[in-house]
């Protein structure tokens, strides 16, 4: 239930920016923090742009301003931040310019209380266990923990997305 209405209004304030001219970025700011007294869901709606996002307990997520990314499906759990390294640095200014911090992939879980620090890409089938840190890009499929994130195991299923609904094939291979 918590899903849909997160969904929802991130989706309502995507097109409050996109189709109101003048009023419509300061509609979607508020509902932007709406979401964030109603959940602890801190979110810059226009800035994520994931194919179909879970998130079942939205407390003390941080999904910032710099660009979240995916044609799948990602599950968030509680407490997960996105971050960018520093102000300062060229390639965390160029992806934030770009609106492509963080490139995930289909079928990415990232576990409770963790910290991904971007600019960083996260490919397909990847789990990101609990309190873990992900400084740098992953390239192979598989279950991730520690800090910095480590590949720990190569076998994973899709439990944790597959109640959500498969990327279309066309976004998939873009």
């Amino acid at each position: 239930m918590i899903e849909s209405h997160v969904r929802g209004a991130m989706a309502m304030s995507r097109w409050l920016q996109r189709h109101i001219p003048i009023v419509g970025p300061a509609a979607a700011l508020l509902v932007d923090r709406m979401l964030l007294i109603a959940y602890g869901l801190d979110v810059t709606s226009k800035s994520v742009n994931i194919g179909c996002l879970s998130i079942s307990h939205p407390g003390g997520i941080l999904l910032g301003g710099n660009g979240i990314v995916s044609p799948g499906r990602v599950a968030v759990m509680a407490g997960v931040k996105f971050v960018g390294r520093s102000p300062n640095d060229p390639r965390y200014v160029a992806a934030a310019r770009e609106g492509v911090t963080f490139r995930l992939g289909d079928n990415v879980v990232i576990g409770a209380n963790s910290v991904v620090v971007g600019p960083v890409e996260i490919c397909d089938d990847v789990v990101i266990g609990a309190m873990s840190l992900v400084n740098s890009s992953i390239t192979e499929p598989g279950v991730y923990v520690g800090c910095p994130a480590r590949r720990i195991a190569e076998a994973l299923t899709d439990e944790w997305v597959a109640h959500l609904p498969a990327p279309k094939r066309a976004q998939r291979d873009r």
